[in-house]
């Protein structure tokens, strides 16, 4: 219980907190305009035949953003996504590694 009322009265958990909310609603204007650049892509196929590039890496760096929120939002990542660090690169590859290679 001392735990608990010490995390209560921390300025970090409430500081933590608000950023919580900010990213939870990034997160969904993020969803909203995935959603659109999706409709956008279709279009665009559609009418070209082909995806169009420059719709592709917005939606690249889009959902790399939404990933580094997301586990900013889970604990997962204590680092702050965009506007605290650099806005994902559209360009990026997205590589797994395993386990026992992972930065700590």
């Amino acid at each position: 219980m001392n735990a608990f009322l010490n995390n209560l009265c921390s300025a970090d958990f409430w500081l933590r907190l608000l950023y919580v909310v900010f990213f939870a609603l990034a997160w969904q204007v993020a969803e909203v305009a995935l959603a659109v650049l999706v409709l956008i892509q279709i279009a665009y196929r559609l009418f070209r035949g082909e995806p169009d590039a420059d719709c592709a890496r917005w939606g690249s760096s889009l959902s790399q953003y939404v990933w580094q929120s997301g586990r900013y939002l889970t604990g997962a990542n204590e680092q702050k996504p965009w506007p605290f660090s650099e806005w994902p690169d559209g360009d990026a590859q997205w590589l797994r590694q395993p386990r026992d290679q992972e930065p700590q």
